[in-house]
């Protein structure tokens, strides 16, 4: 199959924005196999962007390529620019702690530490040598995660005590509390009920306006409910990204309405 390619022209709707993040060129390989070739793309500031497209095709990998997660692959090679506001994060100069701070990362299945739910909260932040007050820090992670109300009666229970969407949402909390400027979510409900995807849905889009975010997802619902833009992926390239109702109505290439319309992926 011959992969047409699109990429954003300049004047379009995603290029006006300032963006948070830079990919020039980027080259991604495990050993010798390629796993993202030639991404030139600019992600935007407080918006929410979706990056879509079958398993497999490098979606997960360019995520974790931006808060320096796959470091710790030993076969990991990158190259190209990958700059974050404006900063190149795979300069030999650049801590990755301090990219890891600046880019949270929020995964496919609840992850809380075997800890209360104020500790998982509090852990980071202690760790990073916070000096303001700890308790209205995890009050204010909580709130921005429409957790607070559920949680501040227990908040020395265990954390494994909450349902599914409620350890996201606590997770989301955690991540928050260690002030990022970008959050990275892949598939953050995938594993879980309609009504906890609901408010996790819900808690994205308000959050957008104070973090810029990029969330991988599979569900093509999820991405037209939530996404400003939609970058859609396929066998490691970028196909074709702009605004996501104009990637939903008026698709530039036949790849992507054949993926979005459901006759592959």
């Amino acid at each position: 199959m011959q992969i047409e390619q699109r990429i954003i022209a300049p004047g379009s709707e995603v290029s006006n924005g300032e963006p948070v993040f830079t990919c020039e060129n980027v080259n991604i390989h495990y050993g010798k196999f390629q796993a993202i070739h030639d991404m030139t793309i600019d992600l935007p500031k407080n918006r929410i962007t979706a990056l879509i497209g079958p398993s497999g095709c490098g979606k997960s990998t360019f995520l974790r390529s931006l808060n320096r997660m796959n470091d710790f692959i030993d076969t990991f090679k990158i190259s190209g620019k990958l700059l974050l506001d404006g900063e190149d994060i795979y300069s030999p100069e650049v801590d990755p702690v301090e990219i890891r701070l600046r880019v949270g990362m929020v995964f496919q299945s609840p992850n809380p530490f075997p800890k209360s739910i104020f500790d998982n909260i509090a852990l980071g932040p202690r760790i990073n040598g916070y000096k303001g007050n700890i308790s209205e820090l995890v009050e204010e992670a909580l709130r921005k995660s429409y957790l607070w109300d559920e949680v501040k009666d227990k908040l020395q229970q265990s954390a494994y005590s909450l349902s599914g969407g409620q350890q996201q949402r606590l997770c989301i909390a955690r991540a928050i509390a260690m002030q990022p400027e970008v959050l990275l979510m892949d598939e953050p409900t995938a594993s879980l009920d309609p009504n906890a995807t609901k408010k996790i849905e819900e808690l994205i889009l308000e959050l957008k306006s104070s973090y810029s975010i990029i969330i991988v997802t599979h569900n093509m619902q999820q991405a037209a409910r939530i996404g400003d833009f939609t970058a859609f992926f396929y066998q490691g390239k970028l196909i074709e990204y702009d605004s996501t109702f104009k990637i939903y109505t008026n698709p530039g290439q036949k790849l992507t309405e054949d993926y979005i319309t459901g006759r592959f992926g």
